[in-house]
């Protein structure tokens, strides 16, 4: 029976000590929760009369009063940590640490990401994955994606795993391997430092591994809450490993980075990112990694999703191709 009422206490004093946040919309409504991050104009909400959270639209609100402290990013550039409440309509005021005010329209934010405490409430990811079968020839074609991510005051950490198998009558199976660790420092205005470790395995290209440690600097050239565009540069080191153990080679690389994502058009977000390895230790070579994604959010979570991969090789392995490309759709479930 003590162990009822111990529970039953803390369960009360959780509840009744809950944060809440508050926020109003240009219609007048008013939804009392917990906020938990603002991201490509989408803010997460959690509220105590719903098992779900709730996803909203930032451009329609017109009040914030936050009872926890956020990483504030403004369109500007400018980070910030501290408190934010709205005192003007379509204003706040952000009170950091140092108890150093400033007041920004609300359209000026990009990012609220609120800190926990507690390592694995910084985590957010999603999963998804499809299936295509063709009665000509037994075709067959799965593909799988996972993305993992962790958010700190000014790091982000991501981990992304995909994977395609294709098999068809008298021909040879299809599989291709690519996942990446990576992580972004943000420094001061719309300047970042970005460390990233990729690989890649893929039988079109004869490639048993193709192992990338690279290290980049970037700025974000438009940041608001439509739409963003990055450009980035810097080294990779490319070592790589084929079927045939006598065309292993390792190069040093320089690193061009272009990426650009639309996000606030109603339910659909297109995705566009292209990187060029001109090499400095092999004369003559060049590789690209080219990323085409289009998303479409459905009810309750769930999306669809078509994308295009194309990587490019001028002087690739004797007998594997200099183009390989996949096209993937499929159907998916997000983590909020």
């Amino acid at each position: 029976m003590k162990i009822f009422w111990i529970l039953y206490f803390g369960f009360f004093s959780m509840a009744i000590t809950a944060q809440k946040d508050t926020l109003t919309f240009k219609n007048k409504d008013v939804i009392v929760g917990e906020l938990k991050q603002l991201n490509n104009n989408i803010l997460t909400v959690k509220t105590s009369y719903s098992d779900k959270d709730f996803s909203i639209e930032f451009d329609k609100v017109v009040s914030l009063v936050l009872e926890s402290k956020y990483s504030v990013v403004l369109s500007s550039g400018l980070r910030m940590y501290g408190y934010v409440k709205t005192e003007t309509l379509n204003k706040v005021v952000i009170t950091q640490e140092n108890n150093v005010t400033i007041e920004v329209f609300l359209n000026e934010i990009v990012v609220l990401q609120k800190i926990d405490d507690g390592f694995w409430k910084h985590f957010k990811g999603s999963f998804d994955f499809g299936y295509n079968l063709t009665q000509t020839n037994n075709s067959e074609q799965f593909t799988f994606s996972g993305l993992l991510n962790y958010y700190s005051e000014r790091w982000i950490n991501r981990v992304t795993y995909n994977q395609l198998f294709t098999s068809q009558d008298d021909v040879e199976n299809i599989e291709r391997t690519d996942w990446s660790i990576d992580t972004k420092r943000y420094l001061k205005q719309k300047w970042f430092l970005n460390t990233n470790f990729s690989f890649l395995s893929n039988t079109s290209q004869s490639l048993k591994g193709r192992y990338v440690p690279s290290i980049a600097a970037g700025n974000y050239l438009v940041r608001n809450n439509k739409l963003y565009l990055l450009v980035a540069t810097g080294l990779t080191y490319n070592i790589e490993k084929y079927e045939d153990a006598s065309a292993d080679k390792t190069s040093t690389e320089a690193l061009l980075i272009t990426q650009f994502n639309m996000f606030n058009f109603k339910d659909i977000d297109l995705y566009f990112s292209a990187i060029g390895y001109p090499s400095l230790s092999e004369k003559g070579r060049f590789r690209t990694d080219t990323n085409v994604r289009f998303k479409y959010d459905l009810p309750f979570d769930f999306y669809f999703k078509t994308e295009l991969k194309i990587n490019f090789d001028n002087q690739p392995a004797i007998g594997a191709v200099k183009t390989d490309y996949v096209f993937s759709t499929g159907f998916g479930w997000e983590l909020k």
